[in-house]
Order: structure tokens, then C-alpha cells, then sequence
């Protein structure tokens, strides 16, 4: 057990650590190119900080756990947006009166791929081709769509010279690399520490690892905050929501079967999963949609519910965790 503490806390760091020089490529690579910080954050950062996820739903059906790798990308989901309540409070002001407009359209197709996925689990994924099933085939469909529709709603920049690309990209992918390396190493290492608790295979993918495969996003999330690259920062959560589904798709592949299909009596503990996510879903559009500003001295109403939305759907889900 020992060694597992350590492999925890010092991944842990290492994803602290490479989460500030992550954020810094990517506001370089944004600089340079001109493209949307928004989409850089939906694209570059959601993608890496959502590798341990990938990684975790894949082994998880590998190991013939269909409800650890269903929970995990629904659990990290509601996680990341309570991740964007905690630091919207702590950017003491009101956050989603500074965010493009354009991130309603990554937040939407985000909680429509939730939906798809929870309305897939009701037909068992579907027809099924080979081991894939349709729903997981058009989980992916519907990524490539929500990339393209946020490359669109996002405005050009004015390229700055003074970046330059090759630094940016090379920062970039070796900061990825770590991130793999100890998003890999944090996920086993927190699997063996919650070992023989109890709690069901749907709560313990949808709190503990979520949580722990999380951590990339909490990271990047934190420096981006403290450099006040707010689209950047709700880019990356909206982004690693969307690519955390469609991580389904790729457990299908190594389950052999769609995983879908295969939950049985774990299933109505993801469904509460995934409507919790939905919900804090909703928060975050509402307030996005209002471009919210209500505050009570420096305290953002709208971060702030998305944190109470965010725990109490962590005790039901916790209650129901624990009674199967």
C-alpha cells in the first residue's frame, strides 16, 4: 500500500507541476496562430487533460468493468464543471460575464452527448457493428460536429510574431507526455488505495477515479485562472467534458462488446450519474446564456450554484453508492 501513496502523491505533483507549463503552450500556440483561445482550450487542453480518462475507460474495459469505465467519463464530467464553480469563486468576480458566448455551444453539445449516451444505455447501445455499438458510433459523430461548431463560433486573434510555434508545440507535447505517464501511474495508484471499500464498481468510477483522473483539468484549470485566460480555461472544461463521452467509444474496443449494453443493475446508478452532470450542465448555461454578473460582495452567484448543485449530486450519488 505504501508504494501506491507514493506513486499518488508524487504524480500528483508531477500533473501540478506540468499543468502551469501546459497552459502557457497553449496561450503561445493561441498567440501565434490567431485561432480562439476558446478552441484552443476545447482542442489542445481538453484532449490532454482528458488522457487519463481515456486511459482509465479503456482499461476499465479491458478488466470487463463496463460501470468503472461508463462512471469514470460521467463522474469526471461533473467534476470538471464543479471544477470551473470552484475557480469561477476563485477568480473573485463573476466568471461567465467574461467568457465568450462561444462557449454555449461546447457546454450544449457536451450535455447532448451525455444525454445520447444515457438515451443509448436504454436500447443497450443499439444495433451493434462488430464490437461498437451505434450509440458509441454517433458519440463520436457528434464530437467531431461539436469541435467543428466551436472552431466556427470562435473569432479570429491577431497573430503575435513575437510567439514562436516550434517552442509552443515542443512545450506542448512534452508536457503531454507527463501528463500521460502520471495520469497513468495516478489512476492505478488511487484503484489500489480505495481498494476493499465497499462502494459499488458505479460509484467508485464515478467519485474516487473521477476525481483522481481529474486532476490534469484542476491543474490547468488553476493556471489559467492565475493568468486570467478565462476562455482558456472554460474551453479546456467543456472540451474534456466532450472528448470524456466519446472515451465510450474506445471501451467498446476493449470490452470486445459495447460496453453500453453490459451494465445490468449498475445501470441506474450511471443514469443518477449522468443526470447529475446534466444539471450542473444546465447551471453552466444558464449562466453563460445570461452571461451572469449577480455577486454578493466578490462571490459569483452563478459559480456558486454550480459548487451546491455540484454536492449534492456528489451525496446522492454517494448514498446510492453505498446502498447497492
Amino acid at each position: 500500500m505504501l508504494w501506491a501513496w507514493i506513486a499518488l502523491i508524487t504524480s500528483a505533483l508531477a500533473i501540478l507541476w506540468t499543468g502551469r507549463l501546459l497552459v502557457r503552450s497553449a496561450e503561445g500556440i493561441a498567440a501565434a496562430t490567431g485561432l480562439g483561445r476558446g478552441w484552443i482550450g476545447f482542442i489542445l487542453l481538453g484532449f490532454v487533460t482528458s488522457l487519463p480518462e481515456l486511459v482509465v475507460t479503456m482499461t476499465g474495459g479491458g478488466i470487463q468493468a463496463p460501470a468503472i469505465a461508463v462512471g469514470n467519463a460521467l463522474g469526471s464530467n461533473a467534476f470538471n464543471i464543479g471544477i470551473l464553480g470552484v475557480f469561477g469563486i476563485a477568480a473573485g468576480g463573476a466568471l461567465f460575464s467574461r467568457l465568450s458566448r462561444g462557449h454555449i455551444v461546447s457546454c450544449a453539445m457536451g450535455a447532448l452527448m451525455t444525454a445520447t449516451l444515457l438515451g443509448s444505455m436504454a436500447i443497450a447501445g443499439g444495433p451493434a457493428a462488430g464490437p461498437l455499438s451505434m450509440g458509441s458510433i454517433l458519440l463520436l459523430a457528434l464530437f467531431f460536429v461539436a469541435a467543428w461548431l466551436q472552431y466556427t463560433s470562435e473569432p479570429a486573434m491577431a497573430q503575435q510574431e513575437s510567439f514562436s510555434h516550434g517552442k509552443a508545440y515542443w512545450t506542448a507535447a512534452a508536457t503531454s507526455v507527463v501528463v500521460i505517464v502520471a495520469g497513468i501511474s495516478l489512476t492505478y495508484a488511487a484503484r489500489t488505495v480505495a481498494a476493499g471499500t465497499g462502494a459499488s464498481e458505479s460509484f467508485f468510477g464515478s467519485t474516487l477515479v473521477a476525481m483522481v483522473t481529474s486532476l490534469p483539468e484542476l491543474a490547468v484549470s488553476w493556471e489559467a485562472v492565475r493568468l486570467k485566460a478565462y476562455d482558456l480555461f472554460a474551453g479546456n472544461i467543456f472540451g474534456s467534458n466532450a472528448f470524456n463521452v466519446v472515451t465510450v467509444f474506445f471501451a467498446d474496443l476493449t470490452y470486445k462488446r459495447p460496453v453500453l449494453g453490459a451494465l445490468e443493475d449498475e445501470a441506474w446508478s450511471i443514469v443518477l450519474v449522468g443526470a447529475w452532470g446534466l444539471a450542473l450542465a444546465a447551471v453552466a448555461l444558464a449562466g453563460l446564456g445570461a452571461k451572469a454578473s449577480k455577486r454578493i460582495g466578490r462571490l459569483d452567484l452563478a459559480s456558486a450554484l454550480l459548487v451546491l448543485t455540484y454536492l449534492l449530486g456528489l451525496g446522492a450519488v454517494a448514498i446510492r453508492g453505498f446502498t447497492i
